[in-house]
């Protein structure tokens, strides 16, 4: 190592910000605000995101490169879709969970059953549950961060204080109905994370956590047996400014992310291993935007 390559590393900040490795950029005319991700658990390399409020209700497959494989009509209403997640039985859920004004009192997840890219639609894509929950007029809260964990979706609370966001617990299966909405139970909260909650998603097995702001990135372990209580950050990645992420999955250790306006990048594994809690922490707690 030369002194002048030992001297910048001994000098760089430790919260240097980190730029996702770019992968595609979005067609914009169909994906120009996209709000969640998950990638899909029965094709390789397929991935299905969703545009925020504002836009029609469709799901789009796409691959690593942002590049659209099949759109799909969904049935469903779209108030404001905020993420997606996906189950182990072939289910893409889609979060229609925002509620930046805190006036709707009941809010959706709905299930499909997971379509085939290749194929050409039949027809629009019909839930095969939708589960309702109800918020109390002291508690509407915002939400954008959606996984699924077994029979029961964990829902990440938006906070724009600088709390740390509680995990609300719904049940899906059962699925409950609009005329019997069910209640989201407080399992637990995400320590550290002051930014408001952008994006969300389990790990498959269960173990990882992980969530995401406009420019941050937070990955947490699970106790075991795996508990929302006690989380652990075992990483915290600051990104460069710009990017406005609004999505994050899994793929394989690798996380993906996908921004509003811009494409889908990746955080590889050894990157956000390589940034334990503490590297670039004590940033002010900022102010959250429309999303």
């Amino acid at each position: 190592m030369t002194p002048l390559l030992l001297a910048c590393l001994l000098l760089a900040p430790d919260g240097a910000r980190v730029r996702p490795e770019p992968l595609g950029t979005f067609d914009a005319r169909l994906i120009p605000e996209a709000s969640g991700v998950a990638r899909s658990r029965a094709r390789q390399g397929v991935f299905w995101v969703h545009n925020d409020s504002g836009n029609r209700p469709v799901l789009f497959a796409i691959d690593r490169r942002g590049r659209v494989l099949r759109a799909f009509d969904a049935a469903v209403m779209h108030l404001d879709w905020e993420d997606a997640a996906a189950d182990d039985r072939g289910g893409i859920y889609v979060g229609d969970i925002g509620d930046n004004l805190g006036i709707l009192r009941v809010r959706a997840l709905h299930r499909f059953e997971e379509p085939d890219p290749a194929a050409p639609p039949a027809g629009p894509l019909r839930p095969t549950a939708t589960t309702y929950y109800a918020r109390e007029p002291g508690d509407r809260f915002d939400a954008e961060g959606l996984a699924i964990d077994g029979d029961r979706a964990v829902i990440v609370v938006k906070r724009l204080d600088g709390r740390d966001p509680d995990l609300r617990a719904v049940p899906i299966n059962p699925p409950s109905p609009v005329t019997s909405p069910a209640r989201p139970e407080k399992v637990g909260v995400l320590p550290g994370f002051p930014e408001p909650v952008t994006g969300a998603d389990l790990a498959p097995g269960g173990r990882l956590f992980v969530a995401c702001g406009v420019d941050v990135v937070r990955v947490y372990e699970r106790p075991s047996p795996p508990s929302w209580d006690n989380l652990r950050m075992i990483a915290e990645v600051r990104l460069e400014k710009g990017g406005h992420y609004e999505g994050v999955t899994w793929d394989g250790g690798d996380l993906i992310l996908v921004g509003e306006g811009g494409g889908v990048a990746r955080l590889a594994k050894s990157t956000w291993l390589d940034r334990p809690p503490g590297r670039g922490s004590g940033a002010a707690p900022r102010r959250g935007r429309r999303s």
